[in-house]
């Protein structure tokens, strides 16, 4: 039986945050890569549900306050999201290199 323990539901910032890393590689010659990556990325965000807890609170003070965590995907991409209930919110998914602060959960 496949039951989770969590739903898991993407806010638009993620699954546009999704769409632009698939874009991204598209663009850059390789659209199997970028369809695969994506849907690594979809698997990596369900696969939250499993153990919801195994990543840190954010250290930035704006997601800490509000008890986001965030989980790092493939070294460049952190998962932002939150366990509300029985739902585990994926609010957005940033780029390491860019900045935090600009992004809006």
């Amino acid at each position: 039986m496949d039951e989770r323990q969590y739903e898991v539901i993407y806010k638009p910032k993620a699954k546009e945050a999704i769409f632009d890393i698939f874009l991204y590689i598209q663009r850059k010659g390789y659209p199997q890569n970028a369809k695969k990556f994506a849907e690594s990325l979809y698997d990596f965000g369900n696969s939250l549900a499993d153990f919801p807890d195994a990543y840190p609170v954010c250290k930035q003070k704006q997601l800490a306050i509000k008890q986001m965590r965030c989980a790092v995907f493939h070294k460049n991409y952190i998962f932002v999201y939150k366990v509300i209930k029985n739902i585990l919110v994926i609010y957005n998914i940033i780029h390491c290199k860019t900045n935090p602060y600009i992004h809006s959960v």
